[in-house]
């Protein structure tokens, strides 16, 4: 589903509707996946104590206008991806985390975080929000999803999960999948704002109004899925893969960004372009 909300401002800031899809971990590999209906979850409940922060079923008690503001920040306006404007986001990102969920800022090494491409830096932004919070990364970003989050971004929409291949290159077959997308928040720092901070009730979230809260905290959602386990697979291994999509103009005039989360049984797709284990190299991760 997606929806859009218009706001008074320079931009028309919009975040896509919740795309959420899951396949029974009975179905057969290459069976039709069936849509669940948007606005539900994947992820279950993880026992408290096992992590920190905030995570699915539950969401920050409130959201968060970005403070500072980097919609109106001067190194930001007009989608300008300068690394002046990416301290700005963090600035907010850090006090957005101890404001809602007591956690400190954000880990990135900005040199090699601006060297890399917008595609990459979502991949690595929706990461290191796992991290801090004690669960897995995305292991890849997969050419095949990367294609189909493109179509979203380019389109002003959630990446279309009926794009999604009954199989992936390797053989693998998925069994859920989550997607994101957001338009006129200056970057991919930015974007993840939106859909990590200020993605309930009262926020430029089209999913989560007054009348209708079942998308609300649903990009949230989406980001910190745990997508599935070994235990679905039948015996396989278990992979979470990803695939994000950029466009500097989209049908709106500004900056597009998607996110597809994949849960994956079998090997890793084989058509990675970029892996965690590099970026963790690029970012002098640990």
């Amino acid at each position: 589903m997606r929806a859009g909300w218009a706001v008074p401002r320079l931009w028309r800031l919009l975040l896509g509707g919740l795309a959420v899809a899951a396949i029974p971990a009975s179905t057969a590999a290459g069976s039709p996946a069936h849509l669940r209906a948007a606005g539900t979850s994947v992820p279950p409940a993880v026992p408290l104590g096992t992590t920190r922060g905030i995570l699915p079923p539950r969401n920050p008690s409130r959201s968060l206008f970005p403070g500072p503001d980097f919609l109106a920040a001067p190194s930001c306006v007009g989608g300008m991806d300068t690394a002046t404007c990416n301290k700005v986001v963090l600035s907010a990102v850090r006090r957005a985390r101890s404001l809602l969920e007591g956690l400190g800022s954000m880990a990135v090494y900005l040199p090699g975080y601006e060297k890399l491409s917008r595609i990459e830096q979502l991949f690595v932004t929706a990461n290191l929000e796992r991290l801090a919070r004690r669960l897995p990364p995305a292991g890849e970003l997969s050419l095949t999803l990367d294609k189909i989050a493109r179509i979203g971004a380019t389109h002003n929409e959630d990446p279309p999960l009926s794009k999604l291949p009954r199989t992936l290159p390797g053989g693998a077959y998925w069994i859920s999948a989550g997607a994101n997308w957001a338009s006129g928040f200056v970057n991919p720092l930015g974007s993840d704002y939106g859909w990590m901070y200020d993605d309930g009730p009262g926020s430029f979230n089209g999913d989560c109004t007054a009348t209708y809260k079942a998308g609300c905290w649903g990009h949230r959602d989406n980001i910190l899925g745990t997508y599935g386990r070994r235990a679905d697979c039948a015996g396989r291994a278990f992979h979470l893969a990803m695939g994000t999509g950029y466009v500097a103009k989209d049908g709106y005039h500004q900056d597009g960004e998607t996110e597809l989360f994949v849960g994956v049984c079998g090997r890793m797709p084989t058509d990675a372009v970029f892996t965690w284990a590099r970026a963790k190299r690029l970012l002098h991760l640990g």
